[in-house]
C-alpha cells in the first residue's frame, strides 16, 4: 500500500469517527491515527508499505503514549512491550501500542472503597481491642 493511501485512510477514519460524536470513539482513533502518522513522519507519498509492519522509536512510542522515552524503555526491559534493537535504540511495531493505547480508554475497574460504600465501623473480633482507626468497638 502506498503512504498517500493509508494516509487518506487513517484521515476518512479519523472524520469517521468525528461523525459519531461519541467522544470514546474519537480519542481511541485519534490515538490509533497519531501512531500511524508517527510511523509515517518523513516518509514519501509514493512509498510502499505495509501497515502491520510500520515501526516507531522509543520516542516515537513515547509521543503517542504521551510517556517519557525512558518509561518506554523500562517497559520494554521489563517485557511489557516488544521491540527490536536498532542501533543505539529500540523500534516497536505500532501494532505492539494498541493495547497500551485502548487501555487508555477502557472505564477504569471497581475501587476497592467508592462513594457511597461505608467503611466497616467496628473490628470484627467482638472484643474491645482497637480497631484499624485506633478507637474502641462501636
Amino acid at each position: 500500500m502506498k503512504v498517500r493511501v493509508l494516509r487518506a485512510r487513517v484521515a476518512a477514519a479519523l472524520e469517521a469517527a468525528m461523525r459519531t460524536r461519541e467522544a470514546d470513539a474519537i480519542a481511541l482513533t485519534a490515538d490509533r491515527a497519531k501512531a500511524v502518522g508517527v510511523a509515517l513522519a518523513g516518509m514519501p507519498e509514493q512509498a510502499d508499505v505495509v501497515p502491520a509492519d510500520l515501526t516507531v522509536s522509543t520516542r516515537g512510542a513515547a509521543s503517542v503514549l504521551g510517556f517519557h522515552p525512558e518509561h518506554v524503555r523500562r517497559l520494554i526491559r521489563s517485557g511489557r512491550l516488544r521491540a527490536v534493537r536498532a542501533g543505539g535504540d529500540y523500534r516497536l511495531l505500532v501494532d505492539d501500542l494498541w493495547p497500551l493505547i485502548e487501555g487508555r480508554h477502557r472505564p477504569p475497574g471497581r475501587r476497592r472503597l467508592g462513594p457511597g460504600m461505608v467503611e466497616p465501623a467496628s473490628n470484627q473480633q467482638g472484643d474491645d481491642r482497637p480497631n484499624s482507626h485506633g478507637t474502641g468497638r462501636q
